[in-house]
């Protein structure tokens, strides 16, 4: 126990900027729909000195308030339990029992690294958001907290000759180097996102003067020379245009995953995985291995093509260690090997398999009947009311694709039932494998429509503490077998998965 921390303490002064910066953060993730407003705004000129003046004013308001944060933080370390008090105006009391804590984040910000301060990040099952930050932490009390607040479940599940010595049982899980994480920022790319946030601002741009640069003008004039000519340069021209556009996008993926992960190291501790890297904010994080509830393989597009995944593990829903519930502690650029190599070395998921499977079942085709002709309603009724023009023909096009979508996803949709561990498939361009030990099953529920059972055919919904997995039009007598030896691992088993 660190006694230094069993009466009320206070953080460090130096801890106002990470307050300063978090109410910052807060303000402008509800402002990004002004972007086009103030970049309009900004070619206009902002002429006004109440601009000025508004500016100071907010700036000061949210120094102020986090002066304030900081002098009403108090937090307190008990045999079991953190306790925090907090509040402006309405005060707040948390306590935070080690055993309901899921995750704990070590970092050391760009902003802290010259003081050698770090900030700790407490997460626990059903939160949305971090349910305690303790800021500017000289890095013996941090790590000090860091151990002691993860001490329960290191020592879970060990004989007593074990807990002995498995704070000297550190297992490597995985490492991966600079080339892997340029790859994974290569295939994790989200320049469809990107391009979107860009568009309204390209939007604002004068393209009419543009057209009058001599750059542009060469440029058009060669296209015009050497690719116009032919349909097949042309759709080559597109195509590299398009694969262009991708790694100019990529570049930004790329920095970003190099920063936040570089040099990434998985590794095991007793029954807690700890992962640390980053070059410009150092993370030392640390995950329960019970709190897994579903371990998810991705693989994107462009990820299917170099035959890598990203491997995720999701923990009762809430606010998960990567700060979204959709990006969870990860594990970047894993081939099949790789995965074979790791699933034996997770003892303490529940879940036994040991390799990505090849097949799947698939769903029955009564999923993509029900859904696949559905587009085509809305050009039928324009091409009834308006006849065959563009309009239409475009319309018509528009509901081709969204029927080969559908059924490009209906393909993707299937189950594998290995013993007591249970696989979905699902993706459209990409797709991605999700592991699940049925032990972990909250519960589960058989619905069918009348169609459906006359068919034979049910709809199964399996509840975990990280959410629910469906599997539609699938046999009623699979959704039985599942669910029946869901039920049958659970009925005598009273762990908490939570």
């Amino acid at each position: 126990m660190n006694h230094k921390f069993a009466q009320w303490s206070s953080l460090s002064p130096w801890s106002i900027i990470s307050f300063t910066l978090l109410t910052t953060k807060q303000l402008l993730s509800s402002g990004y729909a002004l972007i086009p407003v103030v970049y309009t705004g900004w070619q206009q000129g902002f002429s006004s000195p109440w601009v000025i003046v508004a500016i100071t004013a907010i700036i000061s308001l949210i120094f102020v308030f986090s002066v304030l944060q900081w002098l009403k933080f108090r937090f307190k370390l008990e045999p079991n339990k953190l306790n925090i008090k907090h509040g402006i105006i309405f005060k707040k009391a948390d306590e935070l029992p080690f055993s309901k804590i899921q995750n704990v984040r070590l970092e050391q910000p760009l902003y802290f690294r010259p003081m050698g301060l770090y900030r700790i990040v407490v997460e626990t099952a059903g939160s949305k958001g971090n349910e305690a930050e303790l800021s500017a932490l000289p890095y013996k009390d941090a790590l000090s907290l860091k151990k002691q607040l993860m001490a329960e479940h290191e020592q879970a599940s060990l004989t007593p000759a074990a807990k002995l010595t498995h704070s000297k049982q550190v297992e490597p899980l995985s490492k991966k180097s600079l080339k892997q994480l340029i790859l994974f920022g290569l295939y994790q790319n989200n320049a469809i996102w990107l391009a979107v946030i860009l568009g309204p601002i390209f939007g604002q741009l004068d393209w009419e003067s543009m057209e009058n640069l001599q750059l542009l003008q060469s440029f058009w004039a060669w296209y015009n020379a050497h690719i116009a000519a032919s349909i097949a340069l042309q759709l080559i021209f597109g195509v590299l245009a398009l694969a262009t556009f991708y790694l100019l996008f990529s570049v930004i993926s790329i920095v970003s995953a190099v920063l936040k992960y570089f040099p990434y190291k998985l590794s095991r501790s007793g029954n807690t995985l700890h992962r640390t890297g980053g070059i410009i904010a150092k993370q030392n994080d640390a995950l329960a291995l019970r709190r897994i509830q579903v371990i998810k393989f991705y693989q994107p597009l462009v990820g299917r093509l170099l035959k890598l995944w990203t491997v995720y593990f999701k923990q009762v829903q809430g606010h998960e260690i990567e700060q979204r519930g959709s990006t969870n502690m990860l594990i970047p650029s894993m081939d099949r090997a790789d995965t074979a190599e790791l699933l034996p070395r997770l003892k303490g998921v529940e879940a036994s398999a040991t390799r990505l499977p090849n097949q799947y079942q698939r769903i029955h085709m009564g999923w993509f009947w029900r859904r696949g002709f559905l587009p085509f309603l809305v050009p039928a009724i324009n091409t009834y009311s308006l006849g065959l023009n563009l309009f239409t023909d475009l319309l018509w096009i528009g509901a081709s694709l969204f029927c080969i979508a559908i059924y490009l996803k209906y393909r993707q949709y299937g189950y594998r039932l290995e013993g007591n561990n249970l696989w979905f498939h699902s993706g459209l361009l990409g797709r991605s494998w999700q592991l699940i030990a049925l032990s972990k099953v909250q519960h589960v529920a058989i619905t069918q429509s009348p169609n459906q059972k006359r068919s034979g055919l049910a709809n199964l919904e399996i509840g975990l503490a990280s959410g629910t997995v469906k599997l539609p039009y699938i046999s009623i007598i699979a959704a039985r077998t599942i669910a029946e030896r869901a039920l049958v691992l659970i009925h005598n088993d009273h762990r908490n998965w939570i």
